[in-house]
């Protein structure tokens, strides 16, 4: 029996499938080009019209170079942040496998190849129908990596500015151009909180970080690293030259550990050794600029460390935990004994041992590394033949540190090159290896024999249930206790009535007709679309009518048949209902005992915790690096990108490395050994991490840091005489001004003309003494935070106004000046909270009140209101132009006092929160100025300038907000990126 579906019902269910996989498409390349992806689509079609999405998406990304360089002039820029494209993503090359000529040769065949191609897209795609359904549901769909195309916490302003700048080369980055500039200001540099030091990325090393930065954070590693003793310069023989490198390299590696323990940076230069480790590879390939894979990368450094510690005249002591013997003879090597394992290999009746460095597992077509695991250790990813039997892998050894490298680069022999393979593989946090253990040969084959067992009869329950569910011969299937239902409903429909459903009576509850979840033990293929030939061209639906149409019932038929097809069909469904109830559930048990075969303690002695997790972004001719690495002190996952260093949840690393559709994947699995108790120690010395290194190794670190010390003493003393040049300026202007240009009292007149005398008065008479008060104002004022006199000037009008108001009126003649002061103070703060309240989005940024006053910036973050009245206080006292009135001289006097009571009164803690606001405001003020040069810039079709002041404006405007854990409020965070966005693709269209 078929339910088969009409020609119309076809036609829209075939143009959801295009729709949904044109959206998956889209989502993955950043390609919004109808035309471009029709003709991909028409590239991967076979003989039977349908295609795979992957090959269409491996396709379109590497091509994307040549399109987003042609594509991108013609199309609207964006206006939001959130349509950051996907093509600086996709041409980041931080590690090219190829051969600049080839590319360059590829690019042009296929530029060749595109003019060829028919212009025309298929008539299907371009239907104003199926153009509104696409970008519905485009607005209704959300990033595979739930927002990680916008690639803002991976520092924006230094890989998407790079990979733009290569994208409109067209060629890969020469060694000798830029790749990163640090900020000027050094305290943006600067290491906070003794949190982990990032690397700097001096040039396609994106790899060589993340793969330094899961050593240095295992604590038994870097321990022995930390300690090694190398040879002296003198003992180097020139006779043996990779000898030399690998001791030049490991002591340039014991250098860059030390600085990442104890560095007062945040991220340090690892040039040195990386240069020492790609001089192997030129001289091994005879090619000044060879690039090889990043695991070969990853075995040389291992190679290189093993023969240091070979050729190492140390031998540490039991208590220091090294494996090194005084014999020569029984002498082990540590990096072995910390990465080696060894594997008894059985077939062809005999037995071999090997060892191994890493384990390679196979991505295509397993679930999970355990299912990859078994697969690759029982010979089911190799054919096997009556010649050449299936090979079985025991392990014997497992090292402490295990490595699993996964295999994602395959040849396609369609495309005839080769391609990254995106499948998904699922790892967990902790992994038991008893199963696969010599000594458990017996236990886990008999193990596997009882599985295979069940997995059989899930597999026959599965095809039964499936029966039930996907009912009948045609083409469409559809569950079989619905085509009971239907059939029943029909029959009891009767001519002319309304197209109401009829209520079912028999009183049965509908069992989900739901095919259960793949057991994690089974395996899956790839998942693949079979998509129709995308040339149907879907007729416009017309809108609903609200005729009502009545119901189709049989034309003749008696109570009696009624009957018997009644009692028939809810018979039927019944038993129907049962038999798939009872199917549910026996794949149930099946699967929970396949998944617990394994979870008793005889098979959970061997556990491993998960280490790192290192990740490549990209195809293989390029990509992106960066690791996720367990945090064992503080129990939490931590990022490491370059020289950013952020939290990071399991979620989050989950997304971003098991695979799927999105182009971001694991290739790097490294497990630890839990049972290892020098594996899991914590060093809980914390607050001076610098003695734990040896004496010279701290004294290259006090060295460094105090370099980058004075760096910020200087840099702090060239913005105090910005300040003070810009101060006194200030100053200058204001002593030809007259002090009150709103009063023409006589008040303002007095002071105007005690001010001309003063100038008038010869120049050669001494000073005078200075009175004790003014002594002690000089001295407080050097206690006083510098930026104090800046902000102080710049409500300089409005101080005068206040202050000629309090000495104008009976208030201070007679209560006095501390009087006079605290009325003036009074009417500006009422002035200043009602300015402070004009502050919000509405008014934002066409004009910002926190500009004006920095009292309405502290209101606006809720400061402490002793800090509010200080620098109130500092309006008045701090404008020794006031000195040249007696009655303005005495308020100020009055302020001054106030102000030490205030000191006095909150202490350090106080002092210091006075001085940290100053500071943020002062950097408010410099985010406001780079943002407004930069937006100036930008209008003048200067990008590359403007470029570098709205970096500026972003770094210090996200500094900013780091600065408490409430978050100092600045500039719009959106406002800053949308316009570097428009800069990095004008100058990209340039």
């Amino acid at each position: 029996m078929t339910v088969e579906q009409s020609s119309l019902q076809q036609q829209i269910t075939q143009r959801n499938k295009e729709e949904s996989a044109l959206s998956q498409i889209k989502e993955v390349t950043g390609i919004d080009d109808i035309k471009v992806i029709t003709k991909a689509i028409r590239a991967c079609c076979n003989k039977d019209g349908k295609y795979n999405i992957e090959d269409v998406v491996t396709m379109l990304v590497q091509d994307s170079s040549e399109y987003n360089v042609s594509n991108n002039p013609s199309q609207d820029l964006p206006q939001t942040h959130c349509n950051t494209p996907c093509d600086a993503k996709e041409n980041q090359k931080v590690i090219d496998l190829t051969n600049d000529k080839q590319q360059q040769q590829q690019q042009q065949q296929q530029q060749q190849q595109q003019q060829q191609q028919p212009q025309a897209a298929a008539d299907g795609y371009e239907t104003e129908e199926i153009r509104k359904a696409i970008a519905a549901s485009l607005q209704d769909s959300t990033g595979m990596l739930g927002g990680q195309v916008t690639r803002e916490e991976q520092d924006i302003s230094r890989v998407l500015e790079a990979s733009l700048a290569e994208s409109k080369s067209g060629t890969k980055r020469k060694r000798s151009d830029l790749w990163f500039v640090d900020p000027l200001n050094p305290h943006l540099r600067e290491r906070e909180n003794w949190c982990p030091v990032g690397l700097k990325n001096v040039g396609n090393t994106c790899w060589f970080s993340a793969l330094i930065q899961s050593l240095f954070h295992v604590n038994r590693f870097r321990h022995l690293l930390i300690n090694f003793q190398p040879h002296p310069r003198s003992e180097f023989s020139a006779s043996n030259p990779a000898e030399t490198r690998s001791l030049r390299f490991t002591e340039e590696l014991r250098n860059l550990f030390s600085l990442m323990i104890g560095s007062y940076r945040k991220y340090v230069d690892p040039s040195k050794a990386v240069e020492i480790l790609k001089e192997g590879f030129r001289s091994h390939m005879g090619v000044s600029d060879s690039q090889q894979d990043v695991s070969e990368f990853q075995g040389k450094l291992l190679e290189w460390l093993e023969d240091a510690f070979r050729n190492s005249p140390s031998t540490l002591t039991e208590s220091s935990g090294s494996f090194c013997s005084k014999d020569p003879k029984e002498q082990t090597n540590p990096m072995i004994e910390l990465f080696y394992g060894g594997y008894t290999e059985i077939g062809n009746n005999k037995e071999d041992d090997s060892v191994f460095l890493q384990f390679n597992l196979n991505v295509n077509g397993v679930r999970d590394v355990h299912e990859s695991l078994e697969q690759e250790t029982t010979g089911g990813s190799q054919p096997c033949s009556e010649e050449s039997p299936t090979k079985e892998i025991w392990f014997n050894k497992l090292p402490p540190i295990m490595t699993f490298m996964l295999t994602r680069y395959d040849y396609n022999k369609q495309l005839q090159r080769s391609e990254k393979l995106h499948s998904k593989l699922e790892f967990p946090q902790v992994l038991f290896m008893d199963r696969y253990m010599h000594i458990n040969k017996t236990e886990t084959k008999k193990r596997r024999e009882d599985s295979k067992k069940l997995r059989e009869q899930l597999q026959t329950l599965q095809a039964k249930l499936d029966t039930f569910i996907n009912y009948g011969s045609g083409r469409k299937r559809v569950p079989l206790q619905d085509v009971l239902q239907y059939a029943l409903e029909f029959a009891e429909s009767k001519r002319g009535c309304d197209d109401t459903p009829v209520k079912d009576n028999s009183g049965f509850n509908d069992v989900e007709m739901v095919s259960p979840k793949p057991s994690t033990s089974g395996s899956v293929g790839s998942e693949t679309l079979d998509q129709a030939s995308p040339h149907i061209n879907s007729p416009p639906v017309s809108p609903m009518l609200t005729i009502k149409v009545p119901n189709p019932a049989p034309k003749n038929i008696s109570e009696s048949e009624l009957q018997v097809l009644q009692d028939c069909l809810c018979r039927w469904r019944t038993e129907v209902e049962n038999e798939v109830r009872e199917l549910q559930e026996n794949i149930s048990i099946l699967e929970s005992k396949i998944n617990e075969m394994y979870s008793d303690a005889g098979m959970q002695k061997y556990p491993y915790h998960l280490h790192a997790v290192l990740v490549h972004e990209g195809q293989t001719a390029s990509g992106h690096y960066w690791a996720y690495i367990f945090d064992l002190k503080k129990q939490r996952w931590l990022k490491f990108n370059d020289i950013t260093v952020s939290e990071a949840t399991w979620e989050e690393l989950e997304k971003e490395s098991v695979g799927g559709y999105h182009n971001a994947t694991a290739y790097c699995l490294i497990y630890i050994d839990q049972n290892r108790a020098d594996m899991k120690t914590v060093n809980e010395d914390t607050a001076s991490p610098i003695s734990q290194l040896p004496p010279y190794l701290q004294q290259l670190v006090t060295e460094d840091n105090r370099k980058f010390m004075k760096e910020i003493e200087d840099w702090d003393r060239e913005q105090m005489k910005k300040i003070a040049a810009s101060a006194a300026a200030a100053a200058s202007a204001v002593g030809d001004q007259e002090i009150n240009p709103v009063s023409k009292s006589k008040n303002s007149q007095n002071v105007s003309t005690q001010t001309q005398q003063q100038q008038q008065q010869p120049q050669q008479q001494p000073p005078p003494p200075q009175p004790p008060v003014q002594s002690q104002m000089q001295s407080f004022a050097k206690r006083t935070s510098p930026l104090s006199e800046v902000h102080a000037q710049l409500s300089f009008q409005h101080t005068i106004k206040a202050l000629t108001a309090a000495m104008e009126g009976e208030v201070f003649v007679k209560k006095g000046a501390n009087a006079a002061l605290n009325e003036a103070i009074d009417k500006e703060l009422e002035r200043l909270k009602s300015l402070a309240k004009t502050v919000h989005d509405d008014v934002l940024p066409r004009q910002d009140p926190r500009l004006d006053h920095i009292l309405v910036y502290l209101f606006d973050n809720n400061a402490n209101y002793n800090v509010i009245k200080r620098v109130l206080l500092e309006q008045f006292s701090n404008l020794s132009i006031l000195d040249r009135d007696p009655r303005a001289k005495k308020i100020r006097q009055e302020a001054f006092k106030c102000e030490e009571e205030i000191q006095q009164q909150s202490g350090k803690h106080g002092s210091r929160e006075y001085m940290v606001w100053h500071q943020r405001y002062h950097q408010f003020r410099c985010v406001v100025h780079n943002f407004i040069k930069g937006v100036k810039l930008y209008h003048e079709n200067t990008f590359q300038s403007a470029l570098n002041f709205l970096r500026n404006a972003y770094l210090l405007n996200r500094h900013l907000h780091k600065l408490s854990p409430d978050g100092v409020k600045g500039l719009n965070d959106d406002l800053l990126k949308c316009y570097r966005r428009k800069c990095l693709l004008k100058q990209a269209i340039a």
